[in-house]
């Protein structure tokens, strides 16, 4: 999928220093969220084993300016399967120009080729930017988060 100048597409072998990169950016955002924030290169060992799904936002010259990482399963209320839409991440140079709107559109269509019921997602509730987005292109549910955390969280490995 292509953007003005953002194109989305699955994440490649060439991605992995750009997603390492970014990975950090990320976990640096969210410092108090429950987890190991050294699970880049173990994500990105899930992405090409293909038990975690990656996207990239890249531009013209195709570098990666963000990512969205998704699982798809089935859902015991439709036919279809859903996404859990799990991390989403533009760099903070690239933000306001379209990269997540551009990402979550090119997750919207595998999701209609692939006949999922619908795409789902969390965000922080003070992370008002992003909700500017999410408003804008989903619908805003009122379900309550709970987390049974069982163990702490494992070392990247």
């Amino acid at each position: 999928m292509t953007a003005g100048a953002v194109t989305v597409r699955a994440a490649a072998g060439r991605d992995r220093e750009a997603f390492l990169a970014m990975w950090q950016a990320f976990v640096a955002t969210a410092p108090g969220e429950p987890g190991h924030p050294g699970m880049g290169e173990a994500n990105w060992r899930r992405i090409g084993a293909q038990s975690l799904s990656c996207i990239v936002a890249v531009d013209a010259a195709d570098r990666p300016l963000g990512f969205t990482l998704f699982l798809a399963f089935p859902f015991t209320w439709s036919r279809g399967d859903v996404c859990y839409l799990q991390d989403i991440f533009v760099d903070a140079a690239a933000r306001g120009r379209g990269v997540g709107r551009a990402m979550i559109e090119h997750l919207s269509e595998l999701g209609r080729a692939a006949g999922w019921f619908k795409i789902f997602w969390m965000t922080q509730p003070d992370n008002v930017a992003a909700q500017r987005l999410y408003d804008r292109v989903a619908e805003r549910m009122d379900y309550l988060r709970y987390d049974l955390t069982l163990d702490a969280p494992q070392t990247p490995g």
